[in-house]
């Protein structure tokens, strides 16, 4: 924890909007940062420099799809790289301009460019893993757990999309479940229908039940008065991987709703653990 926190004081050796994609006349973008020297002395580090590629990860925003963007990301960007990581904090197309799948194909062409480009990022490209808040713990999940969804993708086509380890801040891994009247609106700027007429857009936008056994090990951050997302939706995510025999932990916090609250020593202890998890499975 020490490390981390010097890693948030100290300047970030960061490469900012890094174009990873151009679609149409859209450019995607995604801020690099390199582990800080804080995490040279950190027994959770990685040497920063050297020759020794490094553990990444990709870390997405939340907002429903639909808002939000890499910046509100930053401190937590800042707060892995502290711990050791190469983190790719990227954007994504939103809507209601862009449809699913188009965020989840821009999430998997961000891990194929880490992986092309993984020799100049001194990263290795079996050590990648994903996180990601709400609608980003949700494109998190579906990064552990599906490959390329698109059969021709025009960039790094011959690249895995996959991730090695998953941490999922209170991402959906069901949208064919209930959700509060507030969300209503978001179906159709998303999925283009309303969900009572978007059943199998629903189920495609699901990473539950995409999970098999080879899914990658993921660890769950769920606050229990959720407001968004019912807990219900996490713990049913970590019985499917328990039974698919795939690692998973999770973090079930009182008091706890749609939020990394680090104020609060049980959340901050969960963010810490889930690091650990990382860490571990990235090994």
């Amino acid at each position: 924890m020490l490390a981390i926190l010097i890693g948030l004081l100290t300047q970030n050796d960061v490469d900012a909007n890094v174009v990873y994609s151009k679609v149409g006349d859209v450019e995607l973008k995604m801020d690099i940062y390199q582990p800080t020297s804080s995490a040279e002395a950190s027994p959770l580090g990685t040497k920063r420099g050297g020759s020794t590629p490094r553990k990444a990860i990709v870390m997405m925003h939340g907002g429903a799809w639909v808002s939000g963007s890499k910046e509100v990301m930053t401190a937590k960007a800042k707060y892995f790289a502290g711990a050791g990581f190469v983190v790719a904090n990227i954007s994504y197309r939103l809507g209601p301009k862009a449809k699913w799948p188009a965020m989840l194909d821009d999430a998997q062409t961000a891990v194929r460019y880490l992986r092309t480009n993984a020799k100049k990022l001194n990263i290795d490209p079996d050590r990648i893993g994903a996180t990601g808040e709400s609608a980003g713990g949700h494109l998190a999940s579906f990064l552990g757990t599906r490959e390329t969804r698109d059969p021709k993708p025009a960039e790094f086509s011959s690249v895995s999309s996959r991730v090695q380890a998953v941490l999922n801040f209170f991402g959906p891994c069901d949208m064919t479940g209930d959700f509060p009247p507030i969300m209503d609106g978001i179906y159709p700027m998303v999925l283009g229908k309303k969900k009572a007429d978007a059943a199998e857009e629903c189920k495609d936008a699901s990473p539950l039940l995409f999970f098999t056994n080879k899914t990658a090990p993921m660890f769950i951050y769920q606050g229990l008065i959720d407001p968004l997302v019912n807990p219900e939706i996490s713990r049913t995510a970590e019985a499917k991987l328990k039974e698919l025999g795939i690692p998973v932990e999770a973090r079930y916090l009182e008091g706890i709703g749609h939020e990394v609250k680090m104020s609060d020593a049980s959340a901050a202890l969960a963010v810490d653990d889930g690091i650990t998890f990382l860490k571990k499975h990235l090994n």
